[in-house]
């Protein structure tokens, strides 16, 4: 006669019935991917990345309607954004878009206003020192702070201002641009010389931010893995630390689901006479992503 459990040991006569169903649910799995379909897949997310713009032409905020139409949840703040806004820039989706979308609204700011792009330049000009300060290697970075200063001499020169540097001998030389041609030139130099800012700010006034922190153990490690690498996202301590150094208020427009048909907004601001006097610069925040726009 047979044993109670032979029909279930049967195709499996040396395992445990709870051992074979186990073997036949892993045979039914899909195949976890390897290494090489990981690179593949993040290759392949970095190459639609770069097909993007780096900052786009200013689009309608209807362009937002048509690509959110199959998830109605986001109607109706969409619909609101559209009473206090008009059109949008939307930038590239490289985890660098945050610093990138805050500079260029910067430069747009002050590229055609001397005074105010002057007393921009003035509050920057001290910000090599300011981040050898903080523990960088001045040879390490002065590269990425003189092409910074490079373009604001080259915003100066388009406005017919005076040079940035102080370099009058230089000055006549500086190629005028405005602030499409400095991204196209030197956008990876700026996004490294706003990382490093926004790090140096951060170390310098730690014992303010690191109550803030909720997976990093000091704010030294939280900008060794979260603000000195390219393409980490930025959130509210970046935003923060940035925003303060540079003096220019920053507002974020939160379009998610959350309840209700208004969308939050956040304004970063330095108080007093800490500001350059230059205008806030809109950004809109999708999960993941910020873009430039402008208000109505």
């Amino acid at each position: 006669s047979k044993s109670p459990g032979s029909r279930c040991r049967s195709s499996h006569p040396s395992q445990s019935p709870c051992v074979a169903f186990g073997l036949e649910i892993m045979a039914q799995a899909p195949a976890q991917p390897g290494d090489f379909e990981i690179q593949a897949h993040e290759q392949e997310i970095r190459n639609e990345a770069e097909a993007c713009a780096l900052v786009s032409p200013k689009t309608s905020l209807d362009d937002l309607k048509a690509q959110y139409a199959s998830n109605p949840g986001f109607l109706p703040k969409i619909d609101n954004l559209g009473q206090r806004f008009s059109t949008m820039r939307r930038t590239r989706p490289d985890g660098n878009c945050f610093y990138r979308a805050y500079t260029y609204g910067i430069f747009e700011l002050i590229a055609s206003k001397p005074e105010m792009l002057a007393a921009f330049a003035s509050r920057v000009k001290g910000s090599l020192d300011f981040c050898v300060s903080a523990g960088y290697e001045k040879v390490a970075i002065e590269d990425f702070y003189e092409e910074f200063i490079s373009c604001l001499d080259r915003l100066a020169a388009a406005a017919g201002a005076p040079s940035v540097s102080g370099d009058a001998a230089s000055a006549a030389a500086v190629a005028p641009a405005t602030p499409d041609e400095l991204l196209a030139e030197c956008d990876g130099y700026l996004v490294c010389w706003t990382r490093c800012l926004t790090s140096a700010f951060l170390k310098v006034h730690a014992e303010e931010y690191v109550a803030f922190l909720t997976s990093h153990d000091s704010i030294a490690q939280f900008c060794a893995q979260e603000v000195d690498p390219m393409a980490k996202d930025a959130d509210h301590l970046q935003i923060t630390a940035l925003s303060r150094y540079f003096g220019v208020p920053v507002c974020v427009v939160y379009l998610d689901q959350s309840t209700g048909d208004t969308a939050a907004e956040h304004v970063f601001r330095e108080d007093g006479d800490a500001t350059t006097k230059v205008p806030t610069v809109y950004l809109l925040y999708r999960p993941g992503h910020y873009d430039l726009i402008y208000p109505a």
